[in-house]
């Protein structure tokens, strides 16, 4: 107590008030590029670091969800027909996703990294079996979780291939979503992660290695394996420009 007068009598102030107290700084690392300890975000996105970087920040504020996809859906908002059809480039907010309905035959992508969400007429190719509706990972909130776990369709993770990725998807949406969760595996992955893959992505996750004991999926205790096989992890950004017929 003595000291916090001391502080008072020495700032020439009545009170000392909580911005008083503290600096809160902000420091922004993206595509090799680093802004520094910043006090305001308004150098964000002009400093080299993506503009969805910027936006992801600024929507945190609503509450709902990004989606996209590379070809238009039929869907409902408030009992009111609307098209989800974003120009590329663009994406659409939906904030009254309590009342977002979507055909049943529509499968939901959920992508981890914002620049497969950007790119994803890029990866068309790896979904070709289903008709996908994708959704961003951010802004993280409960909203999507909420939205996926009453209604019908089945969700589909798209993360990176790596222990990370697969906590993620164990924690963030199987815990919450169920049976209906899967996450997805392409066919060649076990020759992209022993070709393409990170060690330093291995060597800085393996304390994360999920317990095999708790993975009830056959497919995604192979990749755990395969992980460990080969001491490697894939971001799922190589998925983006990959030309499959190389790897075959």
């Amino acid at each position: 107590m003595k000291a916090l007068l001391k502080t008072i009598t020495e700032s020439k102030k009545d009170k000392i008030t909580l911005s008083d107290s503290f600096e809160l700084q902000f420091r922004i690392i993206e595509n090799q590029n680093d802004t520094g300890w910043q006090e305001k975000l308004d150098r964000v996105g002009s400093e080299g670091t993506g503009i969805l970087v910027k936006a992801m920040i600024n929507i945190r504020t609503f509450k709902g969800f990004l989606v996209n996809c590379y070809q238009p859906i039929n869907a409902t908002i408030n009992n009111i027909p609307t098209l989800i059809n974003p120009t590329e480039g663009t994406f659409t907010f939906i904030y009254d996703f309590e009342t977002f309905i979507i055909p049943n035959n529509i499968t939901i992508i959920g992508i981890e990294n914002p620049e497969n969400f950007r790119y994803i007429n890029k990866q068309e190719r790896l979904f070709k079996n289903v008709t996908p509706l994708f959704v961003s990972r951010y802004p993280q909130n409960k909203d999507l979780i909420k939205w996926i776990k009453n209604i019908p369709n089945n969700y589909l993770h798209f993360g990176d291939f790596d222990f990370e990725g697969i906590n993620i998807f164990l924690n963030e949406y199987k815990k919450h979503i169920g049976d209906k969760a899967k996450f997805f595996i392409p066919d060649e992955i076990e020759k992209m992660i022993k070709e393409k893959g990170n060690s330093d992505n291995y060597n800085t996750q393996v304390y994360k290695e999920p317990h095999i004991s708790k993975v009830n999926d056959e497919s995604l205790i192979a990749l755990i394996k395969t992980i460990h096989k080969h001491k490697k992890g894939l971001e799922q950004e190589y998925l983006i420009n990959t030309n499959f017929d190389h790897i075959k």
